[in-house]
């Protein structure tokens, strides 16, 4: 397993979770809030189980200005397609009015922030059935997982050295594919302005992490390497490390356990706003204080 999850951020809420559960028809399994900005929400989509390498998460921030991806900056979320399933696609994304663009076995959109994605069709037939989310896309349509991110840096080596020597990965011509429908991909950006974070700006990618001991080690290796190391920290549903590539973008390697049923029944995930349990008894302040939609 590649990925774990990707973050962005959107100005403005209803309109995202309308985009992701009502047109991606992805589930949307925990409504919680930014633990670094108790006022922010933070909003997680996914497969029913709000498995890793299923989740797009949002932290919602109104009056959110433009965004000017310049020098570094994450974009092109690619996400997995069953077989046979794009007509389909091409049909459901007209039916809802989004413009899109049709590219062999592509279909290239853009979500209500200007996020750039794109819905491939693979040889994989369909989801397992316990991450079929319950909604009318039929089964053997239904999103898979997350695909591809693209990171543009300044200096496309320096990236690149620092994914061979903290995780051993090996790139050709600049894209690390260590299995079929998954890959990284490392860019050259085409400013040296500083980049701006504002609406529809991908925060981080995070990579999947087997469990705590695993997370620990790749710590202690990530110090001995000198790498610009942010903070090892337990979000609750999962634990965190948080790295600067060289290129200044932030990079999350978090671990697949408790999961998103830590504070919720599976059946009822992202109805409730939701706390872990280190927040729980905040709530009433929390919930006082959270921002508006608009």
């Amino acid at each position: 397993m590649l990925y774990h999850h990707i973050s962005l951020l959107t100005r403005h809420k209803e309109e995202n979770i309308h985009f992701y559960t009502e047109i991606l028809g992805l589930r949307f399994v925990k409504n919680t809030v930014n633990q670094e900005n108790y006022r922010m929400p933070h909003l997680f989509y996914g497969d029913y189980q709000g498995s890793a390498g299923s989740v797009i998460t949002f932290f919602a921030v109104p009056h959110l200005g433009h965004r000017y991806d310049n020098r570094e900056y994450l974009a092109e979320i690619g996400l997995n397609l069953p077989k046979n399933s794009l007509s389909y696609w091409q049909e459901r994304i007209e039916k809802f009015g989004v413009s899109y663009e049709a590219k062999e076995n592509t279909i290239i959109l853009h979500d209500p922030d200007d996020v750039l994605i794109t819905l491939t069709e693979t040889q994989i037939s369909s989801l397992e059935k316990n991450k079929l989310v319950l909604n009318e896309i039929p089964a053997d349509r239904q999103i898979i997982d997350i695909r591809a991110i693209h990171f543009y840096v300044e200096n496309p080596a320096a990236t690149i050295d620092f994914f061979e020597k903290l995780l051993d990965w090996s790139f050709v011509d600049n894209r690390y594919e260590p299995q079929a429908n998954h890959y990284v991909a490392i860019l050259q950006s085409q400013s040296t302005e500083k980049t701006r974070m504002g609406r529809g700006s991908i925060d981080h990618i995070a990579f999947a992490v087997e469990n705590d001991e695993s997370l620990e080690a790749l710590h202690q290796k990530a110090l001995s390497q000198n790498w610009q190391v942010e903070k090892l920290i337990t979000r609750g549903y999962f634990k965190s490390l948080y790295i600067r590539e060289p290129g200044g973008i932030r990079v999350e390697f978090a671990t697949l356990k408790p999961g998103f049923t830590l504070d919720e029944d599976l059946e009822h995930l992202g109805e409730t706003l939701a706390l872990p349990p280190f927040l729980a008894d905040q709530r009433t302040e929390i919930e006082a204080h959270l921002y508006p939609d608009k």
